[in-house]
């Protein structure tokens, strides 16, 4: 298949090429940098000739609900008005797990987001032809989410069944090339939060540079439904790819 990927250089985006690659498949790899912009619209339904598959991959990391509401609507809209010129394409959409309760609460602007961009393809893409593809955090994201003050490092105490966004996006690839619609979601094996999951690489990194300490980790008690079992998917594809076998992974 022909399969055009939005996003295409993100975290995400450039592990799922390589996947498809693997699997048979030609990519048109969808970015700025290569004159697509889903917000404005510019050059999206071009990157789209030709192809089977649309990826929308497509990512701005904001809690500002305004922002992130803009950024995730139009995007979506752009994408799915591509999909609609191509009556034989089916649409697939990385999404993010969590529980209704978080996509309403007012704190989260990122999650209130991606719960519009859901509602937006589930409106616009028939349901035979869309892939929503909800995966729990990776353990990529917590270097971003981590503020270094000297030897301290804060880090939000949200709970998550976290795993790699190298397995995220192999499951995503398999279910694309099994031609899969619906609802897929996606984790890890373990319940944890991202403190501990911080701490557990601030020690192997200080181990691999031959540190006597690792930096202390602080976790920071968030408000609201991710303190609790909100970003936790109810039945979810397992990833066999732990914390550890990560860390270990060059």
């Amino acid at each position: 298949m022909q399969i055009t990927v939005y996003g295409a250089t993100g975290t995400f985006g450039r592990r799922l090429v390589s996947q498809l690659h693997e699997r048979g498949h030609t990519t048109i790899a969808a970015h700025r940098g290569s004159g697509v912009d889903t917000v404005t619209g510019e050059g999206v339904a071009e990157a789209a000739e030709g192809s089977d598959v649309l990826v929308d991959c497509v990512n701005r990391m904001t809690m500002g609900a305004d922002r992130a509401i803009d950024f995730f609507s139009r995007s979506s809209r752009s994408i799915a008005l591509a999909a609609a010129d191509l009556p034989e394409a089916s649409l697939a959409c990385l999404s993010i797990a969590f529980r209704p309760e978080v996509g309403e609460s007012k704190l989260l602007g990122y999650y209130q987001a991606k719960a519009m961009q859901e509602r937006i393809y589930r409106r616009l893409v028939p349901a035979d032809r869309l892939l929503m593809f909800r995966s729990a955090q990776w353990f990529e994201l917590v270097d971003s989410m981590t503020f270094a003050l000297g030897p301290l490092r804060f880090v939000p105490k949200m709970r998550v069944q976290a795993l790699a966004a190298a397995e995220a996006a192999r499951m995503m690839a398999e279910a694309i090339d099994a031609g899969e619609h619906g609802t897929i979601e996606a984790a890890g094996a373990e319940i944890s939060d991202f403190a501990a999951i911080a701490e557990r690489i601030a020690r192997e990194r200080a181990r691999a540079a031959g540190d006597a300490k690792a930096p202390k980790v602080i976790g920071v008690p968030l408000p609201g439904p991710t303190a609790g079992d909100g970003l936790i998917p109810d039945s979810p594809r397992v990833s066999e790819t732990g914390l550890d076998d990560w860390l270990r992974t060059p």
